[in-house]
């Protein structure tokens, strides 16, 4: 009888052991949330206080329930920081400079401001006004972009579209604007691929170069070095088949969350899990992997602080003002999700990578953007950081070419390079909440293709008449 009372009170230790671990680590993503987005949301967007905190973090939040009401935030704007606080875990995330924005963990050290300014080159020129100037269907499709499903929260920003270069529509949600810098979420790892893709075409990098010299170089430890398999290359990073036994969780205490929220050097995350799998065996979807992507990418360049590079080697030949790309507490780029641009300049990059499949980029080679918009082995969904729309599985009805960036809370750039169009949509959607595209995006093509079909229609009409 002793023995079982003993055995029964083991059990309840262990299980309220758990029960207490469990609540830290979601106490503890929960803070690094919302110290995070508040302060990206403040400082990098200059939105206002209370619409990122209802619009962003509260819906996000909602999973603590009750706790919910204890969660405190703060913003300083003199110190360039945003706190938060939830029963003994408390986070802080400040703001570092104009093209660094916001980094989780550190305090911060530089006043508020906006992003530095490019020169403008060639990019796609708005049309006036900003909305379709022709076709009724296609302005009704615009608008029910924007209207909130029954189960609410779709909560779309912006959309844009771009046909053969010029703006055709482009419409925003208050408090948005066109100046306004977006999170792109994951369409940070097909950013990161694309600066990848220039430091190989300089060779600064090699696709098939191991990675794990790479790690000894960043001063990874002998043991997570020792983690990474020889044959692990840069390529199986950007294709997301490194093996490395990384879950892409969304919930407290998985690899996602407590590599965003919890760690200060995130590129060391997915090589810590080890290998599953052996490199090139499988498909696994990992922001793990870019941001060790993002790591090794920054050691080839050859300036000392990555956005010195961006601005000149990437915002400036393609005209953009905007990009704020942020870092985690060891200064690496959080190449898997922490990029900003206003809606206009997310645009831009998406006609770059709709130029360069067409051959016709001077900064991106065709032979680039048609090998990272190829499928490889068992998943033919994903390409070299691309999704794609392989069979029609992703966008049934539209054209198989199609492929896109894409990311948490309804991001896209969609590009569509058979019909000449980018798409460009940025929201703050719930994961369960419809979000329009595929709709606006079967209306956009069979609109175009109408207008098309009318307008060869009108010409041969015209040029019979004339006869």
């Amino acid at each position: 009888m002793v023995k079982l009372k003993v055995f029964l009170l083991s059990l309840v230790l262990a299980g309220l052991a758990w029960f207490v671990w469990q609540v830290h680590v979601a106490t503890q993503v929960a803070v690094g949330y919302s110290a995070k987005q508040l302060c990206s949301g403040v400082f990098v967007s200059a939105m206002p206080r209370d619409f990122v905190v209802t619009r962003d973090i509260l819906p996000r939040m909602a999973i603590l329930g009750p706790a919910l009401g204890l969660l405190s935030l703060e913003v300083d704007e003199a110190r360039g920081e945003a706190r938060a606080s939830l029963l003994a875990a408390s986070a802080v995330a400040g703001y570092q400079s104009p093209a660094r924005g916001c980094t989780l963990h550190l305090p911060g050290n530089a006043p508020a401001g906006a992003a530095p300014v490019a020169n403008p080159q060639k990019r796609p020129q708005p049309h006036s006004p900003f909305v379709f100037a022709k076709s009724a269907p296609l302005m009704a499709a615009l608008d029910a972009a924007f209207i909130e499903p029954a189960e609410g929260d779709r909560q779309t920003l912006a959309m844009l579209v771009a046909h053969r270069g010029s703006v055709i529509a482009e419409r925003y949600a208050a408090p948005v604007t066109a100046a306004t810098p977006l999170q792109g979420w994951s369409m940070n790892k097909s950013l990161l691929a694309t600066w990848v893709a220039l430091l190989v075409e300089e060779g600064r990098l090699r696709l098939d170069q191991p990675v794990a010299p790479r790690l000894r170089e960043l001063g990874a430890s002998r043991d997570l070095v020792a983690a990474v398999s020889p044959q692990l290359t840069l390529e199986h990073l950007l294709r997301m088949r490194s093996g490395f036994d990384f879950e892409e969780r969304y919930e407290p205490g998985s690899d996602a969350t407590r590599m965003l929220y919890r760690d200060h050097a995130m590129w060391q995350s997915a090589p810590r899990s080890g290998h599953a799998h052996a490199p090139g065996a499988r498909f696994n979807y990992s922001s793990g992997d870019a941001n060790l992507t993002a790591a090794i990418w920054q050691s080839a360049l050859p300036v000392d602080r990555y956005e010195e590079w961006l601005a000149t080697a990437f915002s400036l030949p393609l005209g953009l003002s905007s990009l704020v790309a942020e870092a985690d507490a060891s200064g690496v780029q959080v190449g898997s999700s922490y990029a900003f641009l206003s809606a206009r300049d997310w645009l831009t990059v998406g006609q770059l990578w709709l130029d360069a499949w067409h051959g016709r980029s001077a900064l991106l080679s065709q032979a680039w953007q048609r090998a990272a918009v190829t499928p490889t082995g068992d998943d033919g969904s994903y390409g070299r950081s691309f999704w794609l729309n392989s069979d029609g599985e992703a966008f049934p009805g539209l054209p198989e070419t199609l492929f896109y960036a894409g990311g948490n809370a309804g991001q896209y750039v969609l590009v569509l390079p058979e019909q000449e169009l980018v798409v460009v949509r940025l929201g703050l959607s719930d994961a369960s909440v419809d979000t329009g595209v595929p709709a606006f995006l079967t209306a956009l093509v069979e609109g175009l293709t109408n207008d098309v079909v009318d307008g060869a229609a009108g010409a041969r009409a015209r040029a019979g008449a004339l006869r």
